[in-house]
């Protein structure tokens, strides 16, 4: 049974390399050169956009089939050339997105270098090409109208997903861990960054875009083991040995192990981002009024679906298995969960890496969704998951995951309606306020 299932996952993971992925920056660079090529007033029609393979130099190949008003119902093919991206390249600076535009064919065959030359600097570097994209949205053809109140909230919705996803993933692992010994980690901010480097990392050794498929299975085997091999560690010659002393032991060796992994960061990733190509970005519009249109990335709708599935797994996990019980037990009364047969250094070990599980998932998705990540960052991303496990009720891992839903939502309200500079001052004392009036959190006691 296990060796079906261990086929199974092993012909899951295999099924993205199978697949033709594309660069969509890629793609709506080149769909943007179409107006200034075809001089055509009365608009384009997309009809497809697609991968049209590799040329033995390693460059990447985008065909767009277009028609134009003017020669009815005849179709037409642009076929942009885009070198791959080496490691931490965000592109040519004269484009400004992730690809490096190196030939242009069109049905009158190819533009000579000079043309392409001029097509960067004057139409592209100039912004022409950001404003000219034929079919900036997916399905714009099929977006219903909705009135303006119910086209801003959906929008606020969506544009909260990703954030929402991230926090309630980390807010989950502060709970683990809080609720079955009672101390607060603050290394999971830090732990985050590691699995989002470990991400980084096998997307580009693995070949990056123009391999994408196997990439994203390099960076998300290489993003799991980064950090859960750093949270085993944590949990085995850190958690372990100090957890059944009193005070806050582990809240202030936490808090040292969080700067040792960033300075770690700093020396050997270097201090400033590293960055990937953008994947699954083009914007899909749902719903508008008017020139008000709602959008959403491809990305940002999987970061939820991800996440929500791993958190319903993880509850899952807690009430029906026999790691869930041992952990209720042990959090109810850890000296008769002793007596009863509980292995407290191994609960505590199978906990952390199962929290080290969601802090590695969070940075993974982290880092696919912005296409970066860095040194700096970790520490404000876990306060702020912190905050969202205080307010679920730390130690509820259903609660945890309510935390982060509120303060997703909550802080793209305040992007909308107040100055975002004042947002994350905002979060803070609303915790401190929070703490003074209701400490239990807000779905305990």
């Amino acid at each position: 049974m296990r060796s079906r299932w261990a086929a199974l996952v092993l012909m899951l993971l295999a099924l993205p390399g199978c697949a033709k992925l594309i660069d969509s920056d890629a793609v709506r660079l080149c769909r943007s050169l179409l107006p200034v090529l075809e001089r055509s007033d009365d608009g384009i029609e997309v009809v497809q956009s697609q991968a049209a393979g590799s040329s033995k130099t390693g460059e990447q190949a985008i065909s767009i089939d277009y028609r134009v008003p003017r020669d009815g119902r005849q179709s037409h093919r642009i076929t942009c050339l885009f070198e791959p991206l080496k490691a931490g390249e965000r592109g040519d600076p004269a484009l400004g997105v992730g690809a490096l535009l190196t030939s242009v064919i069109t049905d009158d065959g190819a533009l000579g270098p000079l043309r392409v030359h001029l097509l960067k600097q004057n139409w592209i570097a100039r912004g022409g090409a950001n404003a000219s994209d034929p079919a900036p949205y997916a399905n714009f053809g099929m977006v219903p109208q909705a009135p303006r109140w119910l086209v801003s909230g959906v929008q606020n919705f969506v544009s909260a997903l990703p954030i929402i996803s991230i926090y309630a993933l980390l807010a989950a692992a502060y709970s683990l861990v809080y609720g079955l010994v009672g101390r607060i980690n603050l290394a999971f901010g830090e732990l985050t960054i590691l699995a989002g480097y470990g991400a980084f990392l096998g997307f580009s050794a693995l070949g990056g875009a123009p391999q994408l498929g196997l990439a994203l299975i390099g960076a998300v085997v290489l993003g799991f083991y980064t950090g859960l091999s750093q949270g085993a560690a944590l949990g085995r010659w850190l958690l372990s040995p100090l957890v059944g002393r009193p005070g806050q032991h582990v809240l202030i060796a936490t808090i040292g192990l969080s700067l040792f992994w960033s300075e770690l960061v700093r020396l050997t990733q270097g201090s400033s981002n590293r960055w990937m190509a953008p994947l699954f970005n083009r914007p899909l519009a749902l719903l508008r009024d008017g020139d008000y249109v709602v959008t959403v990335t491809p990305m940002a709708l999987i970061l939820p679906v991800v996440a929500g599935s791993a958190g319903l797994a993880l509850m899952l996990m807690m009430q029906r298995t026999r790691f869930g019980r041992r952990w209720r037990a042990f959090a109810d009364d850890p000296k008769a969960a002793q007596l009863l047969g509980v292995d407290p250094q191994r609960l505590i070990l199978v906990t952390m890496l199962a929290a080290s599980a969601c802090a590695s998932l969070s940075g993974l998705l982290t880092t696919l969704y912005y296409g970066g990540v860095g040194f700096a960052g970790g520490q404000m991303v876990g306060l702020k998951a912190l905050i969202a496990a205080i307010i679920g009720g730390i130690g509820s891992v259903p609660g945890a995951l309510i935390g982060g839903i509120v303060l997703g939502l909550a802080e793209t309200m305040w992007s909308t309606v107040f100055a975002i500079e004042y947002r994350d001052p905002a979060v803070f004392v609303a915790l401190v306020v929070l703490l003074a009036l209701r400490p239990e959190g807000l779905w305990r006691g």
